[in-house]
């Protein structure tokens, strides 16, 4: 008899004690549940906060060593960065001033304060669409554009007021600022809640503490067909320690990096997913225990007309492969109304991808065959011995 023609009887089985095949259902969507929204926050840490990483033109990056994220940046003289025109495959140099300050609209302020990101309105460093339509604006000091994927909910009513056309005024630290104009940027992130656009004129006027010839990233535009590794390796060699130089991708790497192994809360949604694959080994274990728990009589008699040990085995695994599919689906279905709920809370990305949910499934169906591999040994209880 193929493997086919088990199926039939593992299905039996299950669906013979209805309660009890319902609570296997619940319990395995509830850790396929716990292990999307656990990947979920995990992919949305890093997505945003890299966000600002991707958006990024350029084929190197120049940092200070010592900034180990932008959450928590570190600068370094701007001289630096117009050295690296000396080598012959470059082409252009770009820069970003990048700082925090508290942010207030009206009667709002908002929650962790606001990422101020002062630019060349002229060679915009970011990837940002129809910024040409609104970078005139910043020429006047005191002018910002603010971000609309900024989570909103913690800056009042900025986009409705914008809709007149007008520019209004806030304030950033003690100073007013006018806010003239909406870009789509990088959002919300863990560490913060938004962000503004600016010149670096209006910057260094909103963060008089900071040094105008100090700059937090250095970007360098290489000539085509350049080994974007093997100048940045030349040009670190031209440059003191104090001075970093990647690339974009390696920048990218090192953001992830910090968040992965140095921040708490890239540890806890690592061990989430763990514990939500371990709470589901142990629930599938207990249904599969007592399936076998309640039919080892039949297998000892089904043992005693000749079948084999392998026989029972099969429809073991053929069960969890079963309860692996029926709960698999219903945490889908969940997930995806959780992700939902909570991109509108926090403005994060929360997003289904394909490569996760094949991941979720993979890891359903190796949760229950782990469970099978333990309940294993309870199959040679069922002794034809015993009946007699």
């Amino acid at each position: 008899m193929n493997s086919f023609g088990r199926i039939p009887l593992a299905w039996l089985q299950l669906t013979r004690y209805k309660l009890r095949l319902l609570v296997a259902i619940v319990g395995i969507a509830f850790a396929a549940i716990l292990i999307f929204m656990q990947l979920a926050f995990l992919d949305s840490l890093y997505d945003s906060q890299t966000a600002l990483h991707t958006r990024l033109v350029a084929d190197l990056i120049l940092i200070n060593p010592e900034m180990k994220t932008l959450a928590n940046t570190r600068d370094f003289p701007r001289q630096y960065l117009y050295r690296t025109l000396n080598f012959s495959e470059v082409d252009s140099v770009n820069y970003v001033y990048h700082g925090q300050q508290s942010f207030k609209y009206g009667n709002v302020s908002g929650g962790k304060g606001i990422i101020i990101l002062g630019i060349n309105p002229d060679n915009c460093p970011f990837k940002i669409a129809k910024f040409d339509r609104v970078a005139h604006l910043l020429r006047a000091r005191g002018v910002i554009l603010f971000d609309r994927n900024s989570d909103l909910k913690e800056y009042g009513n900025i986009l409705n007021d914008l809709d007149s056309g007008k520019s209004i005024a806030a304030e950033i630290g003690a100073r007013q600022v006018w806010i003239s104009g909406l870009v789509d940027f990088a959002g919300a992130s863990f560490a913060d809640d938004g962000n503004v656009i600016t010149s670096s004129a209006t910057f260094n006027y909103l963060l008089p503490e900071r040094s105008a010839n100090n700059i937090t990233i250095g970007l360098v535009n290489l000539k085509p067909g350049v080994d974007r590794k093997a100048i940045a390796k030349k040009i670190s060699t031209q440059l003191p320690a104090s001075v970093r130089v990647m690339t974009r991708q390696e920048f990218i790497d090192y953001e992830k990096h910090y968040w992965a192994t140095s921040a708490p809360i890239g540890f806890v949604f690592s061990t989430g997913v763990f514990v939500g694959f371990l709470v589901g080994v142990i629930i599938v274990y207990q249904i599969l225990y007592g399936e076998v728990s309640d039919h080892l009589p039949d297998y000892a008699v089904l043992k005693a007309r000749g079948y084999k040990h392998r026989y029972f085995l099969n429809v073991l695994f053929q069960e969890a492969l079963i309860l692996a599919v029926l709960g698999y689906i219903p945490g889908l279905i969940v997930s995806l109304g959780l992700y939902e709920i909570v991109k509108d809370a926090t403005a994060l990305p929360m997003y289904m991808t394909v490569p996760r949910a094949s991941l979720v499934l993979l890891l359903t169906i190796i949760m229950c065959f782990t469970s099978g591999t333990i309940t294993m040994n309870k199959l040679r209880d069922a002794n034809p011995a015993d009946l007699f």
